[in-house]
């Protein structure tokens, strides 16, 4: 028998969708300078090594990876939750019809949104004294604030994201259809 297809996202479901993969895709972006700034430094203190050359590595890549790297996460992190593909369990739900997957995925969207709200309120206040106390790295300088505002937003999008789909986990309760991507492991 054939499974029905998944009901529309409607408006919010859609415009989160693109926000999600646009912020996802600066990810990657920054995924990718992450690996040009070490391979580009390793490639540097390589040939200095070799060859007695004076090129160096990069000054400052582990800070940039670290910032980067912390930004990237939270820019990974609305997208999984939109299309189900965070870590579950799935081997005992996944045969279970809609309304009993959904009411699963209803207290662990709760539970989650719970913990996303306190990081973002806590990373929040974690951006506050970056800026307060001027912090930067040390060697270049870089102002930490930048990093932690840029994840912070990223934060309150995984929140809005998580309080999107409690509700989209509620109307699949009531409907008895999956609405937007299916479980995962079905997409």
């Amino acid at each position: 028998m054939q499974k029905p297809a998944p009901a529309p996202h409607g408006p919010i479901g859609r415009l989160l969708e693109h926000l999600c993969g646009a912020v996802a895709m600066l990810g990657g972006v920054l995924l990718i300078a992450i690996m040009l700034i070490s391979s580009l430094s390793v490639l540097g203190r390589a040939l200095s090594l070799l060859f007695g050359a004076r090129i160096s590595g990069i000054p400052g890549d582990v800070e940039i990876v670290q910032l980067a790297c912390a930004v990237a996460v939270f820019a990974f992190l609305p997208i999984c939750q939109l299309k189900r593909a965070n870590v579950l369990v799935g081997a005992f739900t996944k045969t279970l019809p809609v309304r009993a997957r959904a009411s699963f995925d209803l207290a662990a969207n709760g539970l989650f949104l719970v913990l996303t709200f306190v990081l973002a309120l806590q990373l929040g206040i974690g951006t506050r004294e970056k800026f307060a106390n001027h912090d930067t790295t040390m060697v270049l300088r870089i102002p930490e604030g930048w990093a932690y505002a840029v994840a912070l937003a990223f934060a309150w999008l995984l929140v809005l994201t998580t309080a999107y789909t409690v509700a989209r986990s509620a109307q699949e309760i009531r409907s008895n259809r999956v609405i937007g991507p299916g479980t995962s492991g079905e997409h």
